[in-house]
């Protein structure tokens, strides 16, 4: 290829570039930079990933004496969510409920395992004057996970439940791509400790189930965390 030859090719390269990242500004640069959006009640439909850790990774069964009690190893997975909240210049703040379901297989057969969270997450925002708002996420929830046959008492099968708390810690990007609809991409880790157990007749309190039908006490709460991608789309009322 001749010198003229190359110099054409790269010249046409590096034009394409220029009108590539002119184009890029023009369309970003209004949303970058233009103000903030309306405030107010925002509700907002969100999808998420779930990595599931700690005692939620084995299979675990926990005794009361002649009832049982089925520790799901949920995985991975993904979760829907509604969040009903408010939206100010500063940060936002919403009460979310989570949902995933899951099968679980187990040594008589596969299991349906749901996951549920009752959460109050509050956003505080930077870049406050722009559309695109960098947050760091604080919140609590409430975890609950239903076994379906999850529990056993005196040779029948029974739902199991199990309940806890916990504490949700992240960041992202919120980003008004209207005066009423705004864009939501981040990370949050839940960790949840589980204190209870349900099934047929009274609950039971999780540190003092048994490792096994005549093993060690548990003597600990059941403990799990997730790692959470999240993308979600809120409208502001």
């Amino acid at each position: 290829m001749s010198s003229g030859a190359q110099y054409a090719t790269v010249f046409g390269m590096n034009i394409r570039r220029v009108t590539i990242a002119a184009l890029a500004v023009l369309v970003l640069s209004p949303i970058l930079v233009a103000g903030p959006g309306r405030t107010g009640i925002q509700v907002m439909f969100s999808l998420h990933t779930l990595d599931f850790r700690g005692d939620l990774t084995r299979e675990l069964t926990l005794w009361h004496f002649e009832k049982s009690f089925l520790i799901p190893r949920l995985g991975t997975g993904c979760a829907l969510s509604l969040s009903l909240g408010g939206k100010s210049r500063g940060g936002s703040w919403d009460v979310a409920y989570l949902r995933s379901t899951h099968s679980v297989e187990t040594e008589n057969g596969t299991r349906t395992a749901s996951f549920h969270a009752v959460e109050i997450n509050g956003r505080s925002f930077f870049l406050k004057e722009w559309a695109l708002h960098p947050y760091f996420l604080g919140g609590i929830s409430i975890p609950i996970i239903h076994v379906d046959d999850g529990s056993r008492f005196r040779g029948a099968d029974y739902d199991a439940t199990y309940i806890g708390a916990g504490l949700n810690l992240g960041g992202g990007f919120l980003l008004e791509i209207g005066p009423s609809v705004v864009l939501n991409a981040g990370v949050i880790y839940r960790w949840m400790g589980f204190l209870y157990a349900y099934g047929e007749g009274k609950g039971r309190d999780i540190n003092h189930l048994q490792v096994g039908f005549d093993g060690p006490r548990f003597g600990r709460l059941l403990r799990s965390g997730t790692l959470s991608f999240t993308i979600g789309l809120g409208f502001i009322l």
